[in-house]
């Protein structure tokens, strides 16, 4: 007579991370069980979040001498380009639809050179407060623009200006992120 082995009940395994959630998946590294929620997909196959040394990129990390010489470069730039633009575009002058292009252009070129200065001090660290910086100093050429070319008055009749620094901002934000 032969008798057939009779397979035992399945272990029931759950995730390290929630215990409430059953799984069949494992860390290809420790062997820990994770779930759907927490698996990391790395080029080396699925991870728990420990093995995955999920960290920032060093381009995002920042340290305080980073922002400091970040803030440096964006207040002399925007120093230099207010100046500038109130010699070349001053507020208040009329330019018509020439201007707005001027305006979209110079605005290009304004927050290109900010994102550089910013990028060349730091080594090319980004993110949201070198964004934050880039913006404060294209704020501060916009308002030394208009100071010098006659009062913040001026800032409600100054479509070129306001086109100008809004595409600086966007333009710097966008080489920043």
């Amino acid at each position: 007579m032969t008798t057939s082995a009779q397979p035992g009940p399945e272990q029931v395994v759950y995730c390290a991370r929630h215990p409430d959630v059953e799984t069949a998946l494992t860390c290809g590294r420790c062997g820990t069980p994770i779930c759907p929620r927490c698996m990391v997909h790395t080029p080396g196959g699925i991870r728990c979040p420990d093995c995955a040394q999920l960290r920032r990129p060093p381009m995002y990390e920042l340290s305080a001498s980073d922002y400091l010489k970040a803030g440096g470069a964006a207040l002399v730039v925007g120093m230099l380009l207010g100046l500038v633009g109130a010699v070349i575009l001053p507020a208040g002058a009329r330019f018509g639809f020439f201007g707005l292009l001027i305006a979209f252009f110079v605005g290009t070129g304004a927050g290109a050179v900010v994102a550089e200065a910013m990028q060349r001090v730091t080594r090319a660290k980004r993110g949201m407060g070198m964004q934050a910086l880039a913006t404060a100093g294209l704020g501060l050429a916009y308002v030394e623009r208009l100071v010098l070319s006659g009062g913040l008055d001026l800032a409600l009749q100054d479509l070129v200006g306001i086109l100008m620094v809004a595409v600086a901002v966007g333009a710097a934000w966008s080489r920043l992120r």
